[in-house]
């Protein structure tokens, strides 16, 4: 999948949208997989999870280590205090690949 057939909200999302926004951008460009990824594409900041090794700087931008991996999964558990909904992901999902929804979508350079 080539990065100029994703799309970016126009404007960063706070709260659960942000969480599950994440958990789509992660699908998308395979890095809950282990997939490499310069992610700053799609978020500015994302300090907090390198501070606490979930993501790390790798050549050709980054990866989520597996602590990582571990934490953004457990998103999906009911009993996670940042649980998000599948279904909500798969709708972040299609805007992403599609750049069509109910948000504001903008093609990636």
């Amino acid at each position: 999948m080539s990065p100029s057939h994703l799309y970016k909200l126009n404007k960063t999302p706070s709260g659960k949208a942000l969480w599950t926004y994440m958990a789509a951008v992660l699908k998308a460009t395979k890095m809950d997989k282990g997939q490499v990824y310069p992610l700053k594409k799609f978020l500015g900041n994302f300090k907090t999870h390198l501070d606490n090794d979930r993501v790390k700087r790798v050549e050709g931008g980054y990866q989520l280590t597996p602590k990582g991996i571990d934490y953004f999964q457990d998103r999906y558990n009911p009993a996670s205090r940042q649980h998000i909904n599948e279904s909500e992901v798969e709708i972040m999902l299609k805007g992403i690949l599609t750049g069509v929804g109910n948000d504001e979508w903008v093609a990636l350079d």
